[in-house]
């Protein structure tokens, strides 16, 4: 029992240092620019790490919603006609290239094309 604490810390602690690693990785991908500086309804590429996901649940359009973080803001891209994507997923480094529009306050891309990097944990498999 006294080892329960060290290990629970070890095993689900805090993954700052690791997250503020993977920004500092994307924020090196050549042509990607911080998420801050997109504008409306022209064409970029932006990389970050991906905060969130969502599936539609509709059968009669599928859709995968992701977020993506880079540190500076967080994007959007919907990539429709699926519901998901092998590797990508809460914590997937990403680079996505698409026209980014506004919606719900938040921009977002439709079917970009996307790029999933290497992560430490990828390597290790």
């Amino acid at each position: 029992m006294r080892n329960l604490i060290p290990r629970l810390v070890r095993e689900f602690g805090s993954r700052d240092a690791e997250a503020r690693a993977d920004l500092r990785l994307v924020s090196q991908i050549p042509g990607a620019i911080p998420v801050e500086e997109l504008e409306a309804r022209k064409t970029s590429r932006i990389a970050g790490v991906v905060s969130a996901t969502t599936q539609s649940c509709s059968a009669d359009s599928p859709r995968l919603d992701i977020t993506v973080a880079d540190g500076t803001g967080e994007a959007r891209a919907q990539f429709l006609g699926r519901r998901e994507i092998s590797g990508i997923r809460p914590g997937s480094l990403i680079v996505l290239e698409g026209r980014f529009c506004g919606k719900d306050g938040v921009l977002t891309a439709h079917n970009p094309v996307y790029e999933l990097l290497q992560t430490r944990d990828d390597s290790d498999d």
